[in-house]
């Protein structure tokens, strides 16, 4: 398993990497002293797990996190920095760092606790991802559309089938539709219906639709619908 540790203080690599070793006898760690490092590291292909302080000679740990999940979006990253503060914090987590961690001596212990929860978070969205793949294979090898709109009737989501039954390329064309009727149906959750949704290019199709008003992660209301094709009209 490979980890970049990423800072320019060699005394705190080394601190990072004895305490790290200790917990992670396996864990094949990359110092990281320069931007050419950087580069070469990401050149040289996936890395599991990156550790980075915040500031940086050459960069600082948002544009590093940034970076990381450019090429390897999957990537955990814990940042563990002495020169951090609060707004930084705030803004890295939004920009999808693991962990944060203060660099101080009572601190170092706290470090190989986050690197092992980032792994795991890690490891549990690609198990996440994979199930999903799955059902959305299963669901197109049946022909059954399913997208998420929001309580105002904005589409956020759509699998590919949903966007084949009327004939849309992207999400945005099937934003560009006026699928009111199999928005008004997806809310009722007791029953299924049958309505006419337009076509991208021109002419309908009937569709058969049920689903539900579930309440999102934010506390909002989302429709949920299923979708398959009953016939085309032209």
């Amino acid at each position: 398993m490979l980890m970049l540790l990423i800072d320019d203080n060699p005394d705190d690599r080394a601190l990072v990497r004895r305490e790290l070793n200790r917990h992670f006898p396996e864990l094949e760690i990359e110092e990281i002293r320069a931007e050419l490092d950087l580069r070469r590291a990401l050149d040289a292909g996936p890395v599991e797990i990156v550790v980075t302080d915040f500031e940086l000679r050459w960069s600082n740990g948002i544009e590093v996190l940034q970076r990381i999940k450019h090429r390897f979006p999957d990537c955990p990253v814990v940042m563990f920095t002495a020169t951090g503060t609060q707004e930084i914090a705030v803004a890295a987590m939004k920009a999808g760092l693991d962990d944060y961690v203060i660099k101080s001596a009572e601190h170092y212990v706290r470090l190989p606790a986050a690197v092992e929860g980032a792994l795991r978070r890690s490891a549990a969205r690609s198990r996440a991802r994979q199930r999903q793949r799955r059902f959305d294979s299963m669901l197109a090898a049946i022909g059954i559309g399913v997208f998420r709109a929001a309580s105002d009737g904005s589409i956020r989501e759509a699998n590919a089938t949903m966007l084949s039954l009327v004939g849309a390329s992207s999400l945005d064309e099937l934003r560009s539709l006026d699928l009111t009727a199999v928005l008004q149906a997806a809310r009722d959750v007791d029953r299924s219906y049958t309505v006419t949704a337009p076509r991208v290019g021109g002419g309908e199709v009937a569709l058969q639709v049920s689903g539900g008003v579930v309440e999102d992660t934010d506390g909002t209301s989302i429709i949920e619908g299923v979708v398959r094709t009953v016939t085309e009209r032209t």
